[in-house]
């Protein structure tokens, strides 16, 4: 079915650096699964925060693009403590390249897959 007729639905999304945690302390993100519109608008604040020609790019307007994304893209998360999902949760657990790393799995709908939520 077109995910344009279920958006509501999201996914599980773990980061490499997390996959070999044991499923029940492996810090887990839920992302919206997106349509091709909302990766296109995702894989474009991917670029627009690193865009070297742009010669008002500062460090601060990094940051911004890609929490204002994450923002968008992401509707909680589990096993991240005794934390609560917010946007400024997202800065204190997250470097700079997890968060971009984090934004092209979501932007490719990259689900956990099913052998590895059996670990």
């Amino acid at each position: 079915m077109p995910i344009a007729l279920e958006p509501n639905q999201s996914f599980d999304v773990v980061l490499p650096s997390d996959k070999d945690k044991p499923v029940e302390s492996r810090p887990t993100f839920i992302a919206r699964t997106q349509s091709m519109r909302g990766q296109r608008q995702t894989l474009k604040a991917i670029d627009d925060s690193v865009d070297t020609k742009n010669e008002e790019l500062t460090h601060e307007l990094m940051f911004k693009i890609v929490l204002d994304e994450l923002e968008r893209v992401l509707v909680g998360w589990r096993n991240m403590g005794e934390r609560d999902f917010s946007r400024d949760a997202l800065e204190d657990v997250l470097s700079f390249r997890e968060a971009r790393e984090l934004l092209m799995m979501v932007a490719h709908n990259q689900a956990v897959q099913h052998e590895e939520k059996k670990s």
